[in-house]
């Protein structure tokens, strides 16, 4: 991708991705679909749509959903995605700082009614403390510059969270071997509080993973489940040693879906969680 073009965001891939598949279930050709639309389309502009090289305004999406013929659950979900296209807020000025990925993370987070997560080794970034946000980051990117910048990514991230109108749900499960870390002097132990204080809070469910839980699908790696008011817009971002990705299928999302509730039955209630986490505390 060349220096400066702008980098497609998860849901217009999905909208390019839908619009492609829809004109070839049609039997149209590009030229034919053109040829319908000669106002509105050039098989330039067609092609960049199609392959998510330029975001398609709903006007557009709306036109070709009808020439297609889609049916109106697909149609809904497509125009719902092709509106929020432009809603992007404070971390456009971390443009240079954050990659494409994280940047849908955080476009999503914003947009979601509640947010699934699952974390084997790390507390999950909507919970982190400057201080653990920046130790991990350290670690993890072995970056010199710009960790600040990253960190307060992060943690403005977090106001999702206590935002006063409509904060997101947070379900979280974390499995005891990340409350064991170590983060440097004092840093745990800050960490440990807040997640402690965050529990309290009626949006935020805080569950611990102890090492001896059964078998269960957690033991498959981490992952973040983001649901919105529709459901077809549901999404999952899974974590890799070498790479994140997107889980857009409803029929995986629905699995990692009662994976996440199988994981949270294996899981302390929340209350023995919070027992467990203070107690952590005091070892540190």
């Amino acid at each position: 991708m060349a220096t400066g073009e702008r980098v497609p965001t998860v849901r217009q891939r999905r909208i390019a991705g839908d619009l492609r598949r829809l004109r070839e279930k049609s039997g149209m050709s590009a030229e034919q679909v053109v040829s319908k639309l000669p106002d509105l389309l050039n098989l330039p502009k067609l092609s960049r749509y199609e392959n998510a090289r330029s975001a398609v305004r709903p006007e557009i999406v709306e036109k070709l959903l009808d020439l297609y013929e889609c049916d109106e659950g697909l149609r809904e979900v497509l125009l719902e995605i092709a509106r929020q296209k432009d809603q992007r807020g404070w971390w456009r000025g971390y443009s240079d700082t954050i990659n494409p990925l994280y940047t849908d993370l955080i476009s999503m987070e914003s947009q979601a009614v509640e947010i699934k997560s699952f974390e084997l080794a790390f507390i999950p970034g909507l919970l982190q403390t400057p201080d653990y946000a920046a130790a991990i980051i350290t670690k993890l990117s072995a970056v010199t510059t710009g960790v600040d910048a990253m960190v307060d990514v992060r943690i403005a991230r977090q106001r999702v969270l206590t935002r006063l109108e409509n904060p997101v749900k947070l379900c979280a499960v974390i499995h005891e071997s990340a409350l064991a870390i170590s983060a440097g002097d004092g840093v745990m132990r800050e960490q440990l509080n807040r997640l402690a204080k965050l529990s309290r809070l009626p949006n935020i469910q805080i569950q611990v993973m102890p090492a001896n839980a059964r078998p269960n699908p957690g033991f498959n790696g981490a992952f973040t489940l983001l649901e919105f008011p529709q459901r077809a817009l549901d999404i999952v971002l899974t974590s890799g040693m070498i790479r994140s990705s997107w889980v857009e299928d409803p029929t995986e999302v629905d699995t990692y879906r009662g994976g996440f509730h199988e994981i949270m039955a294996a899981a302390l209630n929340v209350d023995d969680s919070l027992d467990f986490t203070q107690k952590r505390d005091e070892l540190t």
